[in-house]
């Protein structure tokens, strides 16, 4: 049968289908059918799903009529429908799609659309994970319902089954705001999509993004006040260096006056906003994966892992609070740059500064970091020759190159143009040196360094013309985590339910 529906032989498949020939279970599972490449190296086991990927319209109606099942799934999980999905031939597909929808009844009809295969896609998710635009507005298109007319003027709504989160985990806004792919991303400017966005953002999304924002700024800056007067005491002079003339306060010493209990509510805010933070944020990193969670930009780019980060840092802070160690400093110091470079991630509640924000996130994280890890390789062979150079002098007169920490720190302020070569010009210096700061300088200062403005230049031209797309994808992908984050009793369900309209009771519409 196979072989017959493969050479379009109308008249063999009918009169195998005289024969007797099972058109409901058998299956091809050879590597002749399984590959073939017609329908982009996805399997069409089944007979149905083969002749609709050949596209013989006699051939596939022939097959329905004799019970040929739309419900059936491959080894991927993968029905007729899904099948056409993944077709090249987008045209040949459609008309498929039509033809085998209309061959059956309406009631079967959305059974076997909502059919998901082994990656839990429907037909019309899968048409969105593809980032396949054409598909997924045919689907839609065909799913949306007119619910008044006056002369030639209608009013058309659209299904929300499987596009809204309500009770769906595996959505087509999941797919647009987790997806890498730039096509997926393209579907965030579809005719449902875009309209549910924006009535979800007007009916909580704005008001609870805003309460968020100044909710973690005021946290923000109780650490930060808690932090300025953490309990310090003087060293006495007979043991101090000359240096250092405070240190960090026992636990005991910490909670005395009125001012420390004031301060431990301070205190008490951080400890239990970053416990928060780390409770709601390691669940997330479950479900979506570490692939996704450190790398996606419109989830939140590296601004998750920097909320895990601050967490951890507070909770080391306050095991050396409670042990009365002075390196409490450390980790509360770079707590506090975390987390004020966190706020950074709420720009992309407006406009102009999500898309500026998007460019920080890309050229950090793409150019920056392929920049410092050729940096690093050029700056430690330096080192190493400047080390080299200086060991048989006396190190008091270059105290820049006593020892090769000092003088890995030397070539980093050499790079950046922050200071000359530091040698007394009075002394007679080995001319090798001056060589290799010259070499240096031009390998590095002016090389490298115009190396990563070339680089950061090309990339804010490359991403001009799609950081308006990936702010809207952030935008979603923030209503999202709203919506699931907050408590049941203030969600609000977007779109109006079909029974309001005259349609089916358990599905909800948007216009």
């Amino acid at each position: 049968m196979h072989i017959a529906i493969l050479k379009q032989d109308v008249e063999m498949v009918n009169e195998l289908l005289k024969r007797g020939a099972d058109v409901i279970n058998a299956r091809a599972t050879g590597s002749c059918f399984v590959h073939f490449p017609v329908q982009n190296n996805n399997p069409c086991e089944y007979q149905l799903s083969f002749a609709a990927c050949i596209g013989n319209k006699e051939v596939v109606t022939t097959l329905i009529e004799h019970n040929a099942p739309l419900e059936a799934q491959d080894s991927l999980g993968n029905t007729v429908l899904h099948v056409l999905v993944l077709q090249p031939e987008k045209k040949q597909a459609y008309d498929m799609y039509d033809l085998i929808t209309s061959l059956v009844a309406e009631k079967q009809q959305q059974f076997v659309e909502n059919i998901v295969n082994n990656d839990g896609y429907t037909p019309l998710k899968l048409a969105a994970a593809e980032g396949d635009f054409e598909m997924f507005n045919n689907l839609v298109q065909k799913q949306k319902k007119i619910y008044w007319t006056m002369g030639t003027i209608c009013y058309c709504i659209y299904d929300l089954t499987n596009i809204d989160t309500w009770g769906d985990q595996t959505s087509v806004l999941d797919i647009i705001t987790t997806s890498r792919n730039s096509e997926v991303r393209k579907l965030v400017d579809s005719k449902p999509v875009k309209e549910l966005l924006h009535q979800k953002w007007n009916l909580f999304g704005h008001k609870y993004f805003l309460i968020w924002m100044f909710s973690y700024i005021l946290y923000v800056i109780i650490v930060t006040v808690s932090s300025l007067y953490r309990p310090l005491k003087l060293i006495p002079a007979d043991q101090s260096d000359n240096l250092t003339i405070k240190t960090q306060k026992t636990f005991t010493e910490s909670y005395q006056t009125s001012e420390d209990y004031l301060r431990l509510v301070g205190e008490l805010i951080c400890v239990i906003g970053a416990l928060v933070i780390l409770l709601s944020e390691i669940p997330y990193l479950y479900k979506i994966g570490p692939k996704n969670y450190l790398g996606n930009t419109s989830i939140g780019g590296p601004f998750p892992l920097l909320l895990v980060c601050y967490s951890l840092l507070i909770a080391v802070a306050v095991i050396l609070r409670v042990l009365g160690d002075s390196g409490e400093a450390v980790p509360l110091s770079l707590a506090l740059v975390i987390g004020w470079c966190n706020t950074i991630y709420f720009a992309r509640g407006f406009k102009m500064l999500g898309q500026f924000s998007i460019m920080i996130q890309k050229i950090i994280f793409g150019d920056f970091m392929q920049w410092c890890s050729l940096v690093f390789i050029c700056i430690t062979g330096f080192t190493s020759a400047f080390y080299v150079m200086f060991q048989t002098l006396d190190l008091k007169k270059y105290p820049y190159f006593k020892d090769f920490a000092m003088t890995m720190y030397t070539t980093v302020e050499l790079m950046m143009g922050l200071i000359d070569l530091p040698i007394p010009y009075d002394t007679p210096t080995p001319s090798t040196i001056y060589i290799g700061y010259v070499l240096y300088m031009i390998f590095v200062y002016l090389l490298l360094l115009n190396l990563l403005i070339a680089m950061m230049d090309d990339t804010y031209w490359r991403i001009a013309y799609e950081r308006e797309e990936l702010w809207k994808v952030q935008i979603a992908a923030t209503i999202l985590l709203l919506e699931r984050r907050l408590p049941s009793f203030l969600k609000v369900r977007s779109g109006v339910p079909g029974r309001s309209l005259g349609f089916d009771n358990d599905k909800w519409y948007i216009g």
